[in-house]
């Protein structure tokens, strides 16, 4: 699952960095070393084709074209390359028929047959999901096109989250 590898491997970096702090080396140097192995697990999961992490049925070998915001979680643990994050934002985070419009980010991908259902995860907008794409997006802050992706992520998700708290009080 590429979401559950990608915080993993975010969380491994971040309690690494606590160890540091806590000068606990050891336990720093053993947080990074499952870190790279996981990054390195999760590297097998790239889609030339598709331009993006899968999810892959272990019983069957075969990846699964349900995209959903997890798809991008790969950004939050720093395992794509520079030119594989510019082309997931490019082809499928921006892309109107899957993830982009006047409300982001959508649970499930807008062309997904289930997106209609807007059930639960089946198209509802969840803030965790895209503060986690945001922070996954800052991650290569040095790429202007993913740097203004991320601006306008955090303002459709103001807008998105400052409507729902005026109109509704949540």
């Amino acid at each position: 699952d590429v979401g559950l590898i990608s915080m993993y491997i975010a969380d491994c970096d971040a309690l690494a960095k606590i160890a540091d702090a806590l000068t606990k080396q050891e336990d720093a140097r053993e947080l990074r070393n499952r870190a790279a192995r996981f990054r390195q697990k999760l590297a097998s999961l790239w889609s030339e084709e598709h331009g993006l992490f899968l999810n892959k049925d272990l019983r069957t070998g075969q990846f699964s074209k349900r995209l959903s915001p997890t798809n991008f979680y790969p950004l939050l643990a720093h395992a794509a390359t520079a030119q594989q994050a510019e082309r997931m934002v490019k082809e499928h985070l921006l892309n109107p028929r899957e993830f982009w419009g006047e409300w982001v980010i959508p649970s499930i991908a807008r062309d997904d047959p289930a997106f209609k259902d807007q059930d639960y995860w089946r198209g509802r907008i969840w803030g965790p999901m895209n503060y986690l794409v945001y922070l996954g997006l800052s991650q290569y802050g040095d790429n202007p096109a993913i740097a203004a992706a991320r601006l306008e992520l955090a303002q459709k998700s103001f807008a998105l989250f400052s409507k729902e708290w005026t109109e509704k009080g949540h």
